[in-house]
């Protein structure tokens, strides 16, 4: 684990040692989930220790019947959203020769695509998703990718995504139908190229003696 400073004289002896147990209990959790909305390593280590950073200022306000980890994911998401903003206002104070793409019908939350060549963080992730299935991912936008871990793999209802992305429910759900229905095709395509590049058995020989 990552060491994470965090600010002395915020909480009590004891909601420092139950902070520390949730912390170390959801970390890799945490960090596996940064990583796979930012796609890079430095990216997911600074949400992760921005969240957890955060996480402790307002644990006193954190209400003990509600599950950790569905907190903190908030903390990461609405990070990650911040972060993805942020650098969407810094874009387009740039002056470049091409012009952006955009998506047909409505305005892409952001643009960039995750560095997508094999790295150690990739097997990682693949220990909880198969392979064709982290690739699929990958190709994803960053709106379409954060809309699948928040759906699909945190199990989050639509009206709690909608409140941390900021539109509404029907706008989650059309999206989201949409891209289940990319990642689809994409996972066949990668499972049909994958399977063409398998080698093909040897025909069967047979020989028989004759009378």
């Amino acid at each position: 684990m990552n060491a994470i400073v965090m600010v002395s004289n915020v909480l009590s002896p004891g909601d420092q040692t139950r902070f520390n147990d949730l912390m170390e209990s959801t970390y890799k959790k945490v960090f596996n989930m940064a990583y796979r909305l930012a796609g890079n390593r430095p990216d997911a280590e600074d949400l992760t220790q921005e969240a957890f950073y955060r996480a402790y200022r307002s644990f006193p306000d954190y209400e003990g019947d509600k599950p950790f980890e569905n907190w903190i994911f908030r903390i990461v998401t609405r990070l990650f959203l911040d972060m993805l903003r942020s650098r969407r206002r810094r874009v387009k104070a740039m002056s470049f020769d091409a012009p952006l793409q955009k998506e047909s019908s409505e305005e892409s939350l952001f643009f960039d695509i995750p560095d997508q060549r094999p790295t150690p963080e990739n097997e990682i992730l693949a220990n909880s998703l198969n392979e064709d299935l982290v690739k699929t991912l990958a190709l994803l936008t960053n709106e379409q990718r954060l809309l699948v871990m928040l759906a699909d793999v945190e199990g989050m209802p639509y009206k709690e995504i909608a409140d941390i992305v900021g539109k509404p429910i029907g706008t989650i759900r059309s999206r989201l139908h949409r891209t289940h229905k990319l990642m689809r095709f994409t996972l066949e395509k990668i499972q049909k190229e994958r399977r063409a590049k398998q080698p093909r058995p040897a025909p069967a020989f047979s020989y028989s003696m004759g009378a």
